[in-house]
């Protein structure tokens, strides 16, 4: 009996079974949206989906991308609004799982990240935040075709850049003249809508200017280490914009590199949702 359970103890805690379990997990991830979604996710609904129809100005759709997102995104438009959150939702679990297991992480703390406030909102919304971290997984040059979200991922390019700057050099340079050829003036419109619509939005969950001395910090752990784990860290501290799902990739580096920290994190979430819940005189952001 000793033997058996042993046994299963081992298993259980073997990379096979963490897999597996994040597997269900995603598979479970898509059907659950699948079916308590009808509509889909809102943002997926209502701005990612009518920017791949419109995609020469995907801003004018509510959706402030750099506008290769489209091109990304473009085999979504062939579903449903419902079918492709559930799509993305899916993917999006088997991704956060990816990144933890990048900086040698438990990927069974993707379950709470999932689970937060922050994950909560990620797949309500369809958003694609967790997608745009599939970057740090494509070599130098590709990546940028993920580059979506500066507040994600902008300063993983730090350390990056300095290990193949011809590249790109190179790639940033063919990608730029294509956008400029493609969308003329974009990175305008982009700033126009943002300035208009996006910074006092009551989604702008942004700890800046506050969280910069951290973020400034970070980037140079991640110059003095040349790890892009802290990069990524830094990414959402050092904007001014950041929705909710934004945080995730985050999240999921804080799970790898420092539990304790990690689940400190989640019970301040936990306790701040409530809160928001339970006390609504306090008049406190919602982050659901």
């Amino acid at each position: 009996m000793d033997s058996i359970f042993r046994k299963i103890i081992s298993f259980a805690s073997s990379t096979k079974f963490h897999f597996a379990v994040i597997g269900g997990l995603a598979l479970s991830t898509g059907i659950i949206s699948w079916m308590v979604m009808p509509n889909g996710g809102i943002d997926m609904r209502d701005d990612i989906l009518p920017s791949l129809w419109n995609w020469r100005s995907p801003w004018e759709e509510g959706t402030p991308l750099f506008p290769w997102a489209t091109l990304i995104l473009m085999p979504l438009r062939f579903f449903s609004p419902r079918c492709a959150t559930a799509i993305i939702n899916g993917l999006s679990v088997i991704l956060l799982a990816l990144v933890i297991k990048r900086f040698d992480g438990n990927i069974l703390s993707t379950i709470p990240i999932i689970l937060s406030p922050i994950g909560y909102r990620l797949f309500t919304t369809g958003q694609t935040d967790a997608v745009v971290l599939a970057g740090i997984f494509l070599p130098a040059g590709l990546d940028l075709m993920f580059f979506w979200k500066p507040q994600v991922l902008a300063h993983i390019f730090w350390v990056r850049g300095m290990e193949r700057p011809r590249t790109y050099l190179v790639v940033g340079s063919i990608l730029l003249v294509f956008s400029f050829f493609v969308w003329g003036e974009w990175w305008m419109e982009i700033w126009h809508f943002g300035r208009s619509k996006l910074i006092d939005g009551w989604w702008n969950f942004s700890l800046w200017p506050y969280s910069v001395p951290i973020g400034i910090f970070m980037v140079y752990l991640s110059l003095r280490k040349k790890d892009i784990g802290y990069g990524i860290i830094a990414s959402p501290l050092l904007f001014p914009y950041v929705n909710g799902p934004s945080y995730v990739g985050l999240l999921a580096v804080v799970a790898a590199k420092w539990p304790g920290l990690f689940r400190t994190l989640c019970i301040l979430l936990l306790l701040y949702l409530l809160l928001v819940i339970f006390v609504p005189g306090l008049n406190l952001p919602g982050i659901y």
